[in-house]
């Protein structure tokens, strides 16, 4: 029975010694798995982070181009409104010069020959003219 105890022992011992070698292989394992977990964790909180920043990048370009849009708007109002005012300022240029070839050409029509036109000429009522250069009525002097 010695030889036969001392396999039991034998085979005892190596069972114990491939269990403690398996115990810290998986002991390896789960560590390897845990630093493994860890690392992902790390990479992921990092990504997040860069998302995050990204985000609120797109969010304040989202800001600075609804700025911008709204600037181009406010542009293209002023630029219509000048280009109207230019319009307006030609068409003005335009009646006063008709106004005053109009004027013109009424007191050279009426321009007194003789001494007693004179006097008649400066009593007889002028002519009113409207910003379109039309002759629309006379003035008259009501003083007595």
């Amino acid at each position: 029975m010695a030889i036969g105890s001392v396999n039991t022992n034998s085979q005892s011992i190596s069972q114990s010694i491939v269990q403690q070698l398996r115990l810290q292989e998986a002991k390896r394992t789960a560590e390897e798995a845990q630093y493994k977990a860890q690392s992902l964790q790390a990479q992921a909180n990092d990504a997040q982070q860069t998302a995050d920043r990204e985000q609120e990048r797109a969010r304040s370009l989202r800001v600075d181009a609804s700025q911008a849009q709204s600037q181009a708007g406010q542009a293209m109002q002023g630029l219509t409104a000048i280009q109207s005012l230019s319009q307006m300022s030609s068409s003005l240029g335009a009646i006063y010069t008709k106004v005053a070839e109009v004027q013109q050409s009424t007191q050279t029509s009426q321009a007194p020959t003789s001494t007693s036109q004179t006097a008649a000429t400066q009593s007889a009522p002028k002519s009113v003219v409207n910003t379109q250069g039309q002759t629309i009525g006379k003035v008259v002097n009501v003083t007595a």
